[in-house]
């Protein structure tokens, strides 16, 4: 009997960390699922009952990346450190709990954590282990509240959050916002450079719901008449919108316009100038998050 006692005590201190209110899902209602699947944004996300909702997110980039949000239905009145554990579920008394690091949760802000140590709770979450967030809870009377993310029924969702995260596009918005892109003399064919650009562009701002437009602006050189100059940059800036199009975007999104022989950037006097002035500017806007 005692021996029982001393396994219950045990397995409370570990599993509170001494907080005196306690949220997470139980073996019942603990739930994972991938709410966004697409070639630019994986999220995984968790409800926690009475308390919000837990998100990884990862998205496009050539660097590997991770974040991990805590959304609260009360916003953070007061800048708080919180520690973040590691800690066995009541299946396994015993085992102690870990930390993992010690995170900022902001005024008015979800709380985040990212790169390493978002990738350690899933490490651990597939492990079967909770990671818990213990802080100061100004609703609570400055006492200590835990939140705690349930790793039952985890890693199927996870399977299906790694196998998004494979197909992820490897760059981001910054890296198609703006472009540039060369022709030849009297030329309005596309080179193999271009048409990789806007592949590059096509399938990014298919998936992202977020741009708003993208203009498309044709220049040329100085040699020749001016009405054909004119006719040249808005025939350069059409077939990068029509290009564009076939490659999936939305059409009314993409303003044309030509400017002709205005606005060059470089000596139109000699022959890498004149190169340097036949060129589509394509500079993409998007909406704040």
């Amino acid at each position: 009997m005692k021996k029982i006692i001393f396994i219950t005590l045990l397995f409370c201190f570990n599993y509170s960390y001494a907080a005196n209110k306690s949220y997470s899902a139980d073996i019942d209602n603990s739930l994972w699922y991938i709410s966004n699947a697409t070639p630019i944004q994986c999220t995984l996300e968790h409800p926690i009952p009475r308390y919000g909702q837990a998100n990884f997110e990862a998205r496009a980039s050539k660097k590997i990346n991770l974040d991990f949000i805590l959304h609260s239905r009360q916003a953070m009145p007061k800048t708080r450190m919180a520690t973040l554990k590691s800690v066995p579920p009541q299946w396994r008394p015993g085992n102690g709990s870990e930390k993992i690091d010690t995170v900022k949760f902001h005024q008015q802000f979800d709380g985040y954590v990212t790169r390493q140590s978002a990738w350690r709770m899933l490490n651990e979450l597939e492990s079967g282990q909770y990671p818990t967030f213990y802080f100061k809870d100004w609703y609570n009377k400055d006492q200590i509240t835990a939140i705690g993310l349930s790793s039952v029924n985890f890693n199927n969702s996870y399977d299906e959050f790694n196998d998004c995260i494979d197909q992820l596009l490897p760059y981001n918005f910054d890296d198609i916002a703006y472009s540039i892109l060369k022709y030849n003399k009297n030329g309005i064919k596309l080179t193999t450079f271009s048409k990789k650009r806007l592949k590059m562009i096509g399938d990014y701002i298919k998936h992202d719901e977020n741009i708003s437009v993208v203009l498309v602006s044709g220049y040329s050189d100085s040699y020749g008449g001016r009405y054909h100059n004119q006719q040249l940059s808005e025939q350069r800036a059409t077939s990068v919108k029509e290009y564009l199009a076939q490659l999936g975007m939305d059409d009314e999104k993409i303003q044309v316009t030509g400017y002709g022989e205005k606005h060059h950037v470089a000596d139109n006097r000699d022959v890498l100038g004149r190169m340097q002035n036949r060129r589509v500017v394509i500079s993409i806007e998007r909406e704040e998050i």
